[in-house]
C-alpha cells in the first residue's frame, strides 16, 4: 500500500473520533380546558384499561459511487424512511370482498395482523391495557395516555401475531421494550397530543399473522363520511362491562369536524390533532381498554388500510352525538419520522464505533486507490 494512501487512511480514522450525534428537539403544543372541566363525570373517558399504580448546503464534490451491495455503499448510503413501504394489507384475508363488514363481532385470525396488545408485567402476570399499531419492524404507535401508570420500558411487553390474549398459541410473539417516547407536549388533562411510540428491543419478522399498517402521511386528505373505516381492540364491549380475551371488530365512519364540535357534541373541547369517528346513535364505538388501538381506513385507490386515528377518549362509551374521539398521525409526521430516523442513525453509527473508523477508513482507501 502506498505510503499516502496509508496516511489518509489514519487521518480520516482519527477524524471520525471526534463524531458526535446532533441533540434531539422537541415540539411545543397549546393549552387546553380547565382541570375541572376535563375531571367531570365521565368527561373525557380514556379508551384504556383499568390498570392501576403497581441543510447552508455545503459544496458538493463528484464522488465515484461504491459498488452495489458493498459495506462502502451501505456506509454512504441514505437511510431515510422509503416513501411508501410494505404496510396495510392482511395476507389472510380478501381486503376486496367486504368480510370485515360486521360490528361488535370476533375477529378472524390475521384480519388486523398489525393491532398488537401493550400489557404490563407484574411477576408472571401479564395485564392488558391499551391496543397500539405496528408501523415498522421495531416500532409501535399508540396513545400517549396509555402510558399514565409507568413509563418504564422494562414493565411492558408488546404481544403481537394473535387475535386470543388468554395464554399462548402457536403464532403469538411477546416482545420487549426497548424505549417509550411520549410526546413531549401531551396535556394528560385535555389529551391535547395524545401520541406516543414504543420503540420494541428486537425485530420483529413479518408472517400471515404479524404485518405493518400503512401511516397516512400523504393521504389523510382523502378520508371522508365515505371511507371504510374498522376499529378493534380488547376492551370492553359496554360502557360498564367486561374486556374481553378476543379480538373485537366493528365498522365506523368518519364524523366531519362541524358535527363533532356542535353544541351538542364535544362543542370547543375537541383537540385541533383529533377528529372524530364512530356511529352517531353509538352503535359502533370504542371504550375502555381500546386506548392507542387503530382507526383503521380502507383506501381503493391504493388497495391497503392505514392508521388514520388512534382511540384517544369518549364521552362514555356508545353514547348517541358522542363518538370516540382519534388522535390524528397525519398532524404528527415530523415528530414521527425525526424519531425514526433517529434510531435509524443511532443503530447506525453505534452498533461498534472502533468497527465503523476502520470500515470508513478501509472504504477511503478503496475510493482513493481507484482515483
Amino acid at each position: 500500500m502506498a505510503p499516502g494512501l496509508l496516511s489518509a487512511a489514519l487521518l480520516l480514522v482519527g477524524g471520525a473520533v471526534l463524531y458526535t450525534e446532533q441533540p434531539w428537539f422537541s415540539e411545543r403544543g397549546r393549552p387546553g380546558p380547565s382541570q375541572e372541566q376535563a375531571a367531570a363525570p365521565g368527561w373525557p373517558e380514556a379508551r384504556r384499561g383499568g390498570l392501576r399504580p403497581q441543510r447552508g448546503h455545503p459544496t458538493q464534490e463528484k464522488k465515484r459511487p461504491a459498488a452495489k451491495g458493498s459495506i462502502c455503499s451501505f456506509l454512504s448510503s441514505d437511510h431515510s424512511l422509503p416513501a411508501f413501504p410494505r404496510c396495510g394489507t392482511a395476507p389472510l384475508v380478501d381486503m376486496l370482498k367486504g368480510s370485515r363488514i360486521i360490528g361488535g363481532s370476533d375477529a378472524q385470525a390475521g384480519a388486523w395482523p398489525w393491532i398488537v396488545s401493550l400489557q404490563i408485567q407484574s411477576g408472571r402476570i401479564l395485564t392488558h391495557v391499551c391496543g397500539g399499531s405496528l408501523v415498522r419492524d421495531s416500532w409501535v404507535l399508540t396513545a400517549a395516555h396509555c402510558t399514565r401508570d409507568t413509563r418504564d420500558p422494562l414493565m411492558w411487553r408488546v404481544v403481537l401475531g394473535t387475535n386470543n390474549i388468554a395464554g399462548r398459541h402457536p403464532h403469538t410473539k411477546i416482545l420487549k421494550v426497548k424505549a417509550i417516547i411520549v410526546h413531549p407536549n401531551f396535556d394528560v388533562q385535555t389529551y391535547v397530543n395524545d401520541i406516543a411510540l414504543f420503540h420494541l428491543k428486537k425485530e420483529v419478522r413479518y408472517n400471515n399473522y404479524i404485518q405493518p399498517i400503512c401511516l397516512p402521511f400523504d393521504v389523510f386528505q382523502n378520508l371522508d363520511g365515505n371511507t371504510k373505516c374498522f376499529i378493534g381492540g380488547w376492551g370492553r364491549t359496554k360502557e360498564e362491562g367486561n374486556a374481553t380475551s378476543t379480538l373485537q371488530e366493528a365498522q365506523v365512519h368518519y364524523i366531519s369536524r362541524n358535527v363533532c364540535s356542535s353544541d351538542l357534541s364535544y362543542g370547543s373541547i375537541l383537540p385541533v390533532t383529533s377528529f372524530c369517528a364512530g356511529d352517531e346513535d353509538g352503535i359502533f364505538d370504542t371504550c375502555r381498554g381500546d386506548s392507542g388501538g387503530p382507526l383503521m381506513c380502507y383506501l381503493p385507490e391504493h388497495r391497503r388500510f392505514f392508521v388514520m386515528g388512534i382511540t384517544s377518549y369518549g364521552y362514555g362509551c356508545g353514547r348517541k352525538n358522542f363518538p370516540g374521539v382519534y388522535s390524528g398521525p397525519f398532524f404528527f409526521q415530523t415528530w414521527l419520522t425525526d424519531h425514526f430516523n433517529k434510531a435509524i442513525s443511532k443503530d447506525i453509527f453505534n452498533i461498534n464505533i472502533p468497527l465503523r473508523h476502520v470500515l470508513i477508513a478501509l472504504c477511503s482507501v478503496i475510493l482513493l486507490a481507484t482515483l
